[in-house]
């Protein structure tokens, strides 16, 4: 579903903003995953990826967004979100645009940070390793698209369950996300095919 791909990308942008307000990361014991790299080291973000998260928020059109606006839809996944958080990721400013956003991602130095899976993590609230579709529901409905029927829910699962054991894992929701998949080129050895999309 396509509501459900914005859904899953928002928050991994949000992931990946979020992570620029820790200063300090703790390294995990847990394999490493091989993202596509921009031309400064940090994760890969293109526009195509961007725009799918910014029609999420960008409802009208208008290619800018202000802090009440980006605060309202964020409040659906995190509900103790402040107007000073949403403002440190829309760099400090009252509103934005699409170009002035994907500018200052474009060029991010995020290292050992995954946001597929940190978008995950929002998906299954009590760490269980597989998405909690309750979640999904909730989320749907806070947002207006709906109920989510039982037919529904298992459309997006036989959608979703690329290993088809009946439940939706890291590796089911990073298959289905259009955002931070893992780059087979570099686990080969071989030079990203990404990176003729960053210019240096």
């Amino acid at each position: 579903s396509t509501e459900f791909v914005q859904l899953s990308s928002i928050i991994c942008l949000e992931a990946m903003a979020d992570s620029k307000r820790r200063t300090i990361q703790k390294p995990t014991k847990e394999a490493a995953v091989n993202l596509p790299r921009n031309a400064r080291g940090g994760l890969l973000i293109t526009e195509d990826e961007l725009k799918v998260a910014w029609d999420f928020f960008d409802t009208g059109g208008k290619m800018k967004l202000t802090t009440a606006e980006v605060k309202k839809k964020l409040q659906t996944f995190y509900k103790d979100i402040t107007t000073k958080e949403v403002r440190f990721l829309m760099n400090n400013q009252p509103e934005i645009t699409f170009d002035e956003l994907f500018a200052l991602l474009k060029d991010n130095q995020l290292t050992n940070f995954d946001p597929v899976k940190e978008a995950f993590k929002v998906y299954d609230p009590h760490g269980t390793g597989f998405l909690d579709m309750d979640v999904v529901k909730v989320f749907f409905k806070d947002l207006g698209y709906g109920e989510i029927s039982d037919e529904d829910a298992k459309i997006i699962l036989d959608t979703a369950d690329a290993d088809k054991d009946g439940r939706i894992g890291l590796e089911d929701f990073r298959m289905m996300v259009p955002f931070g998949q893992i780059d087979e080129h570099e686990e080969a050895g071989n030079v990203s095919a990404h990176s003729s999309l960053v210019s240096p």
